[in-house]
């Protein structure tokens, strides 16, 4: 009795690295998903991580710049007898000696930089100027 190989014989292909070709491409494209997958639920886990510090406290202090406009704006207009309007940035960490620039226009149409200063870590105090 004769034996055949190849297609003629119902067994399919000839060539035995084309008959796996499926199987290591649904591997291949199965480790890829789990490594995206992976990445996916560390990059998540991170922003959790972060959000979560915030919301216990334990990221940077800062201060409320819309507070800080309030207050500066009251102080100013005791302080020069005209009323200003103060734009300040957010993000301002509570670091000792620090320094930011807040943008402001008198009730007068006068352009002014107020410069607010950290001056005290512990109780996020702060003095401002007019540069």
């Amino acid at each position: 009795m004769a034996s055949v190989d190849g297609p003629e014989a119902g067994g399919g292909t000839a060539d035995p690295d084309l008959a796996h070709e499926p199987a290591a491409a649904a591997r291949q494209r199965r480790s890829r998903g789990r490594f995206y997958g992976g990445v996916l639920v560390i990059g998540l886990l991170v922003v959790l991580a972060l959000a979560l510090s915030r919301w216990l406290g334990l990221g940077p202090t800062l201060l409320d710049p819309d507070r800080v406009e309030r207050d500066v704006a009251t102080q100013f207009e005791e302080r020069y007898d005209v009323g200003v309007d103060i734009d300040c940035p957010h993000g301002m960490e509570v670091v000792e000696g620090r320094d930011y620039e807040c943008d402001a226009e008198t009730d007068d149409h006068e352009d002014l930089e107020l410069v607010i200063t950290i001056t005290d870590e512990d109780d996020a105090a702060y003095t401002w100027d007019v540069d």
